[in-house]
């Protein structure tokens, strides 16, 4: 495996680990935690380093791959069928719960959220016939990236009503169940397309070397210094985060850039220790991770909805997870998925 790909397979094993955590603080941990310093910190953690690093490897790999249009417009609707199972699945005790008549809540909010999966199958399918336009149309890529991060903030103003929210919640932020529209999330997959076509043409060697490693480090660490307070404030502010605007996107894949060269160096120095050999695994099976933690975290969520007041019990839930997470993801990679024929096209 190049240094490159083991590179993204440390960010997604990377972000994966950041996920667990920020999903067990939003649905488990007490609004003091929540509200406080320490959660606006956790809850960036599982901001930028995270779905916008997914979807930014999902791009650039659908750039370097050879699919047919055909062949991804059907990987689309599988990830969308796919989305759509694990909506329900993840909410069968709160479902339950309905029934039940302990709760009074519509369920359909819940089987139609528009999480990273139902993104990522939109997506694919915008990417897929824009290939059939043009397929390495850098300045094509970039323009539109930038052009879906500004409608994200300006669909806002239309508030639809009625059963078109379900609908046009899928494209922006049309109800509370929108948490990764097409617009701005797009801009993420486009952008990391437009990254493998520059890549193709052009070569980035000056950062291999001790100059171009300085000039870098230098530069991003004043750029955080500068700017990170301005990032965790939306960050932390998950309707802002979910619906940012162009500013913000323009912020994340500056971020992205220096996050993307520190774990690259980090991966270089130590990338065959047990950890980061685990970090990598983590990113190998991401989609398969992300299922299995969503089952676990959402039909436990019912149970403990943000209830958990204590640290140390959220540290041991995140502990518990990941190693269940971990366990059910390599006993059945071992049991069914072992060539790889399955894997769902998710970074």
């Amino acid at each position: 495996m190049t240094q490159r790909l083991q590179t993204f397979d440390l960010l997604k094993g990377v972000a994966v680990i950041l996920m667990i955590q920020v999903h067990l603080v939003e649905l488990f941990a007490t609004p003091k935690i929540y509200e406080s310093m320490l959660g606006k910190i956790l809850l960036f953690l599982g901001g930028p380093p995270v779905a916008p690093v997914f979807l930014f490897i999902f791009g650039f790999f659908i750039a370097r791959g050879d699919k047919t249009v055909m062949q991804l417009l059907k990987r689309a609707g599988f990830i969308l069928l796919t989305g759509l199972l694990l909506n329900i699945l993840l909410n069968l005790n709160f479902f339950f719960s309905i029934f039940k008549g302990e709760f009074s809540y519509s369920i359909w909010p819940y089987v139609f959220g528009v999480d990273i999966l139902i993104n990522a199958s939109f997506s694919l399918l915008f990417v897929a016939l824009l290939r059939v336009i043009n397929k390495e149309n850098i300045m094509l890529y970039i323009i539109l990236a930038l052009i879906s991060a500004f409608m994200g903030r300006y669909l806002l103003k239309y508030t639809p009503h009625g059963n078109y929210q379900y609908l046009l919640s899928i494209f922006y932020g049309a109800s509370k169940w929108s948490y990764f529209p097409l617009f701005p999330w797009l801009a993420y997959t486009l952008s990391g397309y437009a990254f493998c076509l520059i890549r193709k043409k052009n070569d980035l060697a000056f950062l291999n070397n001790v100059k171009g490693k300085i000039i870098t480090w230098a530069a991003g660490l004043v750029f955080l210094l500068l700017t990170l307070r301005f990032a965790v404030l939306i960050a932390s502010n998950l309707p802002l985060y979910y619906h940012h605007g162009y500013i913000f996107f323009l912020w994340v894949i500056i971020f992205m850039a220096f996050y993307g060269f520190v774990i690259d160096e980090i991966n270089r120095l130590a990338g065959r220790t047990l950890l980061f050999r685990y970090l990598r695994w983590l990113g190998e099976n991401v989609t398969l991770i992300y299922i299995i933690q969503w089952l676990i975290i959402g039909n436990t969520a019912t149970a403990v909805f943000r209830s958990v007041s204590s640290p140390w019990i959220l540290l041991l839930s995140f502990a518990g997870v990941l190693l269940v997470s971990s366990l059910l993801a390599y006993a059945i990679r071992k049991s069914f998925l072992e060539d790889n024929t399955n894997r769902l096209p998710i970074p």
